[in-house]
């Protein structure tokens, strides 16, 4: 099958998109990629360049990822979304509306795009992890906690919260603009993360803290794979059981105070913590792998199957 990918991929990073490139050539597709994110940005001029290419490869799908306002809407596309409708473009809304398929990361944002009057939508998810990139020699754990993503307002407050039952919660994380640090937070804070920084963070670490965006009530954002697929154990607020099962492949926390506990816990028993760390893990390597990712779509795609 001929895929163009069209995504606001940054081209030699750890950018996700790259891992769904990756997955889909070891499939066996004939797969090229139309990035949005470069020049001209001007949308009349880029939605030109966008159909000047379909014309060229003549794919047999168009895999359309949201994230930049830079084309005018595109019909009968796999349109792949992993936030809420609200922080969408226009122009990617209708994009979606017109796609033969919308993919998502949680039930929710299916839903939505349902009542919205979307033709068909799964909750894949989209997010997953590339098994090769994880794979590396083993790290020696010198990280008793840690935490790694974005630091928005609502999640400083959790964190807060957290850091003040356990002191030593290392916090690695991006701050969105005109978004500061909260004071209490400083001492554990350590700076931004990302690629190879991030997976060698997880690595470390004995276990590590996940916190789902608000707008996703399921846990499959990216970072809960990205835990698992690091070998250390996953300590989530939230957690889907068709992604992984709580007290055998991962850890679920109520609340701050449970949040502590479980960490005190788990840090005084190494073989309990160690032994989900390792079902996670495993989970991950056979069912969270983009490759697994789109033969699943690929499938759904083809034969309708949805199992």
């Amino acid at each position: 099958m001929k895929i163009l990918l069209v995504t606001p991929i940054v081209l030699g990073s750890c950018d996700p998109h790259y891992y769904w490139f990756k997955a889909l050539k070891k499939l066996g597709h004939q797969v090229k990629i139309f990035p949005l994110n470069n020049f001209p940005q001007l949308k009349l001029l880029k939605s030109w360049q966008l159909r000047r290419e379909i014309l060229k490869f003549k794919p047999d799908k168009l895999f359309f990822s949201a994230g930049k306002d830079a084309v005018y809407p595109v019909k009968d596309t796999v349109f792949f979304c992993g936030v809420p409708l609200t922080w969408l473009f226009d122009s990617e809304r209708k994009t979606g509306l017109l796609a033969k398929l919308v993919v998502t990361n949680d039930d929710g944002h299916a839903l939505a795009w349902q009542k919205l009057g979307a033709k068909k939508t799964i909750n894949l998810p989209i997010s997953g992890v590339d098994p090769i990139f994880f794979k590396t020699k083993p790290l020696a754990k010198t990280i008793p906690v840690s935490f790694v993503g974005s630091l928005f307002a609502d999640r400083q407050l959790q964190l807060a919260k957290i850091v003040k039952l356990y002191p030593d919660l290392k916090i690695w994380g991006w701050l969105p603009p005109r978004v500061k640090l909260l004071p209490s937070l400083k001492a554990s804070y350590q700076g931004e993360a990302w690629g190879a920084q991030l997976r060698r963070i997880y690595s470390q670490s004995l276990i590590s803290l996940n916190l789902s965006p608000t707008h996703m009530q399921q846990g499959g954002n990216i970072r809960a794979f990205e835990i698992a697929a690091s070998q250390a154990l996953l300590l989530t607020d939230q957690l889907n059981p068709d992604w992984y099962l709580a007290g055998k492949e991962a850890v679920v926390f109520h609340d701050p105070q449970d949040c502590a506990q479980k960490i005190n816990y788990y840090l005084d028993h190494e073989r309990e913590r160690q032994a989900l760390a390792l079902s996670g893990y495993r989970r991950t390597i056979k069912n969270h792998t983009y490759f697994n990712r789109f033969s699943r779509l690929i499938d759904i795609m083809t034969h309708g199957n949805n199992n």
